[in-house]
C-alpha cells in the first residue's frame, strides 16, 4: 500500500528527518510525500533532497505557516497526485512508533477517516480525536475511545481516504491554527465517520502555554498582542471559525470573551478550538 503523506515544515530539519525515517520502517505501507518547506534556513532542502523517498517539494517564502502551507500542499496533491487510495496529514515533529502503520493498515477504510493519537514524553495523551460536548466546548480523546465517532481531530496524523480527500479542503482563511479543526468538522458534517486507532502511534508533546497569549504571568497588553499574532488566536480567524460552525451569535460573544478574560485576569485556558 502506497500512501501520500502531506506536511509543512520550517527549520526543524532533524525532527523532520527522524519522522520520515521512522515512517520508512513500515514494511507493508510505503509513504510518498508532498512537502511544503516554508522558507527553512537550516538545511532542510538539502536534507530532503538526500532522502530515499518520492518527494514532491513545494517551497514557501516563510509566510505560509501551518494552515496555508497545508492548503497549498493539499490542493497541489489533488491536482498532481490524484491516484492514491489514501492520503495522510501529519506533523513532522512526530516520533512515530516503528511499524505502527503496518498494524493500522487493516483498519484503513474507504469511507472513514482514521486518526492516530499521540502521547507526550510523559505517556499522556497529547493529540487525538475531538468531540464537542456543549456549544464550542470540546473534549480530546485518545486510543481508548473506540466507541466514539468524532466531530473533528488534531491533524498530527490523520489517514484520509481518496474520495473524502478529493471533496474536502483546508480553509485558506486561517493564518496558522484552527485549520485542522475546520477540516475535520467539514468531513464529519458531510456524514463521514472519524475514528481513532486503538494505540498511540507516536510521541508529540503538547505545546506549552508559557510565553503564549494564555500565559497568565505575562502583562495583559503583551498577551493581547500575542493573541493577535499569527501563532496566537487572531480575532478574525476565531470569529470566522465560530461563525462558520456555531452561528453568528456565538461568534460575536465568544470572539470577545478571551479579551474580557485577559483584562479581568481570569483563566483563559478553555476548551475552544
Amino acid at each position: 500500500m502506497r500512501v501520500l503523506a502531506i506536511f509543512t515544515c520550517y527549520n526543524r530539519r532533524e525532527l523532520t528527518k527522524q519522522s520520515m525515517e521512522l515512517l520508512g520502517q513500515n514494511k507493508n505501507v510505503t509513504f510518498d510525500y508532498v512537502i511544503v518547506n516554508d522558507g527553512s534556513t537550516d538545511g532542510t532542502d538539502e536534507m530532503l533532497a538526500a532522502m530515499p523517498y518520492e518527494i514532491d517539494l513545494i517551497n514557501g517564502d516563510g509566510g505560509l505557516f501551518w494552515n496555508r502551507g497545508m492548503y497549498e500542499a493539499i490542493e497541489h496533491a489533488k491536482k498532481v497526485h490524484p491516484d492514491y487510495e489514501y492520503y495522510m496529514l501529519m506533523n513532522d515533529d512526530t516520533k512515530f512508533v516503528p511499524g505502527i502503520f503496518d498494524e493500522m493498515l487493516p483498519l484503513f477504510a474507504p469511507d472513514k477517516v482514521m486518526v492516530g493519537a499521540m502521547c507526550g514524553d510523559d505517556g499522556r495523551m497529547s493529540y487525538g480525536g475531538i468531540k464537542y460536548v456543549k456549544g464550542i466546548k470540546y473534549k480530546k480523546y485518545g486510543p481508548e475511545a473506540q466507541d466514539i465517532c468524532f466531530d473533528t481531530f488534531n491533524a498530527n496524523c490523520a489517514i484520509i481516504p481518496h474520495d473524502i480527500f478529493m471533496k474536502v479542503s483546508i480553509d485558506p482563511f486561517y493564518q496558522h491554527s484552527i485549520g485542522d479543526f475546520d477540516y475535520g468538522l467539514a468531513i464529519s458534517r458531510m456524514g463521514y465517520e472519524i475514528r481513532i486507532f486503538p494505540k498511540f502511534i507516536g510521541q508529540c508533546n503538547d505545546g506549552s502555554l508559557k510565553g503564549t497569549w494564555q500565559d497568565e504571568s505575562l502583562p495583559k497588553m503583551q498577551r493581547i498582542k500575542l493573541k493577535e499574532s499569527r501563532k496566537g488566536l487572531p480575532f478574525r480567524d476565531w470569529f470566522h471559525f465560530l461563525h462558520k460552525y456555531f452561528g453568528l451569535g456565538t461568534a460575536i460573544v465568544r470572539s470577545i470573551t478571551p479579551y474580557v478574560r485577559i483584562i479581568l485576569g481570569t483563566k483563559t485556558r478553555y476548551s475552544g478550538a
